[in-house]
Parts: structure tokens; C-alpha cells; sequence
């Protein structure tokens, strides 16, 4: 009887002590982002990554990201700059004509036609031409090089100077009264020096403005 009353005593202090079979077994849950958003916002739940992962990504990023060219245009300043290109080799020529000159060309008829053979050095000696009658307009045409020119006269004979007209490499009316011409080829031309002028005097007494 004692035995009996004994095994009952200690089972019912077995019941109430807690045991491993009324003890609850907790699981280690997964770990997630604490910024992302659960299930029914629609974005997936990213896990935590090491900082040495996200470190790698971003540098397999840049590899792969092509890079980018710019084109720029450079201003380029030659030390050498190219000649300018030569003029057309023109034959030496001066028509006259009676009518007087008009927008573009000179009109009427030619009173006087005068043709050189090039080089112009050749013609370096001058020689006066009479016109028939008057001339009022006259093309006179020659390469630069050639240096010709002519003086305009108002009398026969090259008397009674008036004008100057210098052959150019293109037909321009030049316009005047004219009478007689002489023609000259081999000028050099020469660029006349700078004026060498005094600098402004002050008055006596004047003084200089600073600033």
C-alpha cells in the first residue's frame, strides 16, 4: 500500500515539473532585408548580402558598362599655312571703247585694241598709243606679275596726263576721257613705308590722364 501511494506521489511531481516534452523547440526563421516589403505589395523579399558581394557586383557593373567616347573638334593653327593658290596666267590686253561705262561692262564699240606678249618684263620700255577719236571706257587685263599699267591722257600723243589705270587679272570698266594711253609692263610694286609721325605733344603744363 505504501508503494503504491509512493509511485502515484511521484508521478504527479513528474506531471507538473516542466520537461523537454512541454517545452517548445524554436527554429532559426530566415533573415531578410528589414526595408523590403512583404508579400502582397508585389516586390520580392531580397535576403541580406555581404558587403564584399555587393562591392564585386558593382565592379563586374562598371566592366561590363562600355565606355564612353567623346568626339572633339579641335582648333588647329598651322605654323606653315598653305599659299594661296596661283592666278590663272591671263594674256596682256587693253580694249578701249567709245561708249561710256555701264554697271558691269563698258559699252559701245572698240576704238582700240592692244595686245602684249608675256612675259610683261619684256615691256618695261613704255609706249604711247593714239586713239581714233575719243574713248570714254577701257578693260585693261594682265596677270600681277606682269606689273603693267597704264597712264591716261587726255590729248594725242600722250599729252595732258589725267589718270592711271593698272591691269588686273579680271574685266572691270574703268571709266574716263580718253585720248591717248601709254602702256608700261615690269613695274615692280613696292609697299610704301609707315608713316613715322611724332607722338602727341602735350601743352606746357598739361598733364598726362592715368587710367
Amino acid at each position: 500500500m505504501k508503494s503504491s501511494n509512493l509511485i502515484i506521489t511521484a508521478a504527479a511531481l513528474w506531471l507538473q515539473l516542466p520537461g523537454v516534452w512541454g517545452q517548445r523547440i524554436r527554429l532559426n526563421e530566415p533573415t531578410t532585408d528589414p526595408t523590403s516589403i512583404n508579400q502582397n505589395s508585389e516586390i520580392a523579399e531580397t535576403p541580406f548580402l555581404p558587403d564584399e558581394a555587393l562591392i564585386e557586383q558593382g565592379d563586374e557593373q562598371e566592366k561590363e558598362a562600355p565606355e564612353a567616347t567623346e568626339n572633339l573638334a579641335i582648333n588647329r593653327t598651322d605654323t606653315n599655312p598653305t599659299a594661296p593658290p596661283a592666278e590663272q596666267p591671263v594674256p596682256i590686253s587693253a580694249l578701249l571703247f567709245a561708249g561710256a561705262p555701264g554697271p558691269k561692262a563698258c559699252r559701245g564699240t572698240v576704238v582700240l585694241s592692244i595686245n602684249l606678249a608675256k612675259p610683261g618684263m619684256q615691256h618695261a620700255t613704255p609706249r604711247c598709243y593714239n586713239v581714233p577719236g575719243v574713248a570714254q571706257c577701257g578693260n585693261f587685263v594682265a596677270n600681277k606679275d606682269d606689273g603693267c599699267q597704264a597712264r591716261i591722257f587726255a590729248e594725242p600723243d600722250c599729252r595732258t596726263f589725267s589718270n592711271l589705270a593698272v591691269f588686273i587679272p579680271e574685266t572691270r570698266a574703268f571709266g574716263g576721257y580718253v585720248r591717248s594711253v601709254e602702256v608700261r609692263c615690269g613695274v615692280v610694286s613696292t609697299a610704301p613705308p609707315p608713316l613715322n609721325l611724332p607722338g602727341l605733344q602735350l601743352p606746357p603744363g598739361a598733364m598726362q590722364a592715368v587710367g
